[in-house]
């Protein structure tokens, strides 16, 4: 076993009780305590919220990690400004990073995964990130190998700085998404799940979020994102307490239960090349979500 293993990035605001499971999770992948941790604590954006900021850092504090570095900034950033200048800083010290935000439980597995791949992959110019996600898509259950996909992922992925070097935070040209409907049928994943409206809200300011810029960024490369067949990462913060989701609509996305997540890590594919049948498998699934989320759009619409 090597030394050290790549960098965690772990992204914490005010959430006491899921960032502690996230860490404890972490903490059973056996490459944990030989790997450099930076707890990222974003600050207060309110009065109503320097309480629950203060015990997340008191929590970290307390469980005095040799290898844990809490980085606590005195105002608040948002997410996409945290995550953004997080991943730049240990791409530009370690060239590589693992991301995990603080309501995201890891199998033990998850690590191995993550540095298994980032060496495996290093300096191959078409491969920008590695997921630990991946949705329960029916015809990857009896897969046994990961899989090269057109697409990108938020819950729990790693990233080199080679590939964290392209990301534009100002999407540059995605205005061509209003002219060309065939590209923006594309970047919606052949009209998958409307990501060019969410991209085009972040550009108006209407939302938070880097992962739709860093989707536009590997998109125009036509880069790929390597996933597992099996989620090795469960997403615990769809509930009241989110910041960025509903916790209603984000059921229907986001369906992997802590029973269904893999306990090992998946073979590498033979061939760096887009699973064409993996990604329409994949597309057929969000499509399916995004139609029951339309649905309970409604319903909840009737509701109010």
């Amino acid at each position: 076993m090597p030394s050290h293993y790549s960098p965690i990035a772990l992204f914490a605001y005010r959430r006491t009780r899921h960032l502690t499971l996230t860490l404890d999770a972490l903490e059973r992948c056996p490459e944990f305590a030989r790997s450099p941790v930076f707890v990222f604590s974003d600050g207060p954006k309110s009065t109503a919220m320097e309480a629950d900021v203060r015990s997340v850092r008191q929590m970290l504090a307390a469980r005095r990690l040799p290898n844990l570095t809490i980085v606590e900034s005195p105002k608040n950033n948002g997410l996409a400004n945290s995550i953004i200048a997080g991943v730049r800083r240990l791409c530009d010290t370690y060239g590589r990073v693992i991301v995990i935000e603080d309501d995201l439980i890891a199998s033990p597995a998850l690590l191995t995964w993550f540095n298994d791949a980032l060496e495996t992959y290093d300096g191959v110019p078409d491969v920008w990130q590695i997921s630990g996600h991946q949705f329960p898509v029916p015809a990857f259950a009896p897969r046994q190998d990961s899989m090269f996909l057109g697409f990108s992922t938020s819950w729990g992925w790693a990233t080199w700085k080679s590939a964290w070097s392209h990301f534009d935070s100002d999407a540059s040209g995605y205005e061509a998404l209003r002219r060309d409907p065939a590209l923006r049928s594309s970047f919606n994943l052949n009209d998958a799940y409307p990501y060019a409206e969410m991209l085009e809200r972040q550009m108006a300011g209407a939302v938070d979020s880097w992962a739709i810029r860093w989707w536009w960024s590997m998109f125009r490369a036509g880069a790929l994102g390597l996933f597992p067949p099996r989620s090795l990462v469960v997403n615990i913060g769809c509930d009241e307490t989110a910041t960025h989701a509903s916790s209603r609509l984000a059921r229907f996305l986001q369906p992997v239960r802590k029973t269904n997540i893999a306990t090992q890590p998946p073979s590498f594919p033979t061939k760096i090349l887009l699973d064409k049948e993996a990604q329409g498998s994949l597309e057929g699934f969000l499509r399916t979500q995004n139609r029951k989320m339309q649905w309970a759009r409604a319903i909840m619409a009737r509701l109010k």
